[in-house]
């Protein structure tokens, strides 16, 4: 069985950009099925809002949906995967893995080591499974770390799209010999999970941060005044509009080289916390 244990729907909402998923959960569904995946978990941050539309749908393309979320504990993010109902978020971490296991579900500790720092860390101790691999963890050595940690624990492994857009939907997917979902759920425990890791293009990704950005541009702009000095709000604003309007510039050549700049700085987070 082939499956996505890390996808968002336009559930999910961000902070400063609003639109941080643009995918229905009907969507979400329907592009799993299409590129040939017998199940996917529904994450999305802090909710289970997606769960109905979601079920709904994947019963009628034959596919099983894992009903999951990626909840926010006071140390990280963390997927709870087969629960019945919403996790709560804002408590501590062992505290929130108690309650996924009342549910009868799976602890994943989503990139535990990501550059932003929004894994929960060493705390991946208290979780079922580690996810080792995220497609979105483009700076690499943030995998490589919560690989070498898992290792080194014995901890089950799992990888994730952190799919934010149809076009990440299957990036990185798992394969178990299971039939439905307990049996997916029972594989992740017992650590019986292959994986198949790629990371998300730049295309993907330009195209998804274009679209964000153009469906937020309001809010966007909105905080980059209140937030900015007079001088960085105006920059800020004439390339937040050449980006959106010219399609032509090698935007993808300069997310590359931000990329080579941000795998520095990973670098050296990677030696401190090794």
């Amino acid at each position: 069985m082939k499956f996505e244990l890390h996808c968002h729907s336009f559930h999910s909402r961000g902070s400063k950009i609003k639109w941080e998923c643009l995918s229905s959960p009907k969507d979400v569904i329907r592009t799993a099925r299409w590129k040939g995946l017998d199940a996917i978990a529904l994450t999305d941050h802090r909710t289970t809002k997606g769960w109905k539309e979601a079920e709904m749908e994947a019963k009628k393309e034959g596919i099983i949906f894992i009903p999951g979320q990626e909840v926010h504990t006071r140390e990280g993010h963390l997927l709870a995967l087969g629960i019945k109902r919403q996790i709560t978020n804002g408590r501590p971490l062992k505290e929130t893995v108690d309650e996924i296991h009342a549910q009868d579900g799976v602890a994943v500790a989503s990139h535990p080591f990501d550059i932003r720092d929004e894994g929960v860390g060493e705390g991946i101790r208290y979780a079922d499974a580690v996810e080792v691999f995220n497609s979105l963890n483009l700076d690499r050595l943030s995998n490589k770390l919560a690989w070498k940690k898992a290792k080194r624990l014995g901890k089950p492994m799992v990888a994730g799209s952190d799919a934010h857009s149809m076009g990440m939907i299957g990036t990185s997917v798992n394969h178990a010999k299971a039939k439905d979902l307990e049996g997916i759920l029972d594989a992740i425990r017992k650590g019986q999970i292959s994986m198949e890791r790629r990371y998300i293009s730049t295309r993907v990704l330009v195209e998804w941060v274009r679209e964000r950005f153009l469906r937020s541009y309001y809010e966007v702009i909105e905080y980059i005044n209140r937030n900015y000095n007079p001088v960085k709000a105006a920059f800020a604003r004439f390339m937040l509009n050449k980006f959106l309007k010219y399609r032509k510039i090698p935007w993808a050549f300069l997310a590359n080289i931000s990329l080579l700049l941000t795998g520095a700085y990973s670098l050296i987070k990677y030696i401190v916390r090794s």
